[in-house]
């Protein structure tokens, strides 16, 4: 079921799983893929947040970092497994942000 939340407990939401992700990119830095810890989509009028979704490669040219798409799947199968993010859709709309209800039993 959805559920609209205040502005404050989706900045609580989105930190703890953000910290979450970045302190597995830490330990992965190594292996130069990553684990995007935070993806904005906008589309009619609305904007789709999605916290540890995609996999990346960075890559450094001329002082400038380019993000390369690898996919939704772990890239590299000796990677340590990513940490446990439930699958969600966080969605701003004019009214506040929706949710689904589920995501906070797995948090």
């Amino acid at each position: 079921m959805q559920v609209r939340l205040d502005e404050n407990s989706v900045d609580k939401v989105l930190s703890t799983l953000k910290r979450k992700v970045y302190e597995y990119n830490s330990k992965i830095a190594a292996y130069n893929v990553y684990l995007k810890p935070f993806h904005v989509v906008y589309k009619k009028n609305k904007k789709y947040i999605y916290i540890g979704k995609y996999w990346y490669q960075l890559q450094k040219s001329k002082g400038k970092i380019k993000w390369i798409y690898l996919g939704k799947a772990k890239p590299i199968e000796s990677l340590p497994d990513p940490p446990k993010i439930p699958e969600f859709t966080l969605i701003k709309d004019d009214e506040g942000y929706l949710v689904d209800d589920s995501l906070f039993k797995e948090i």
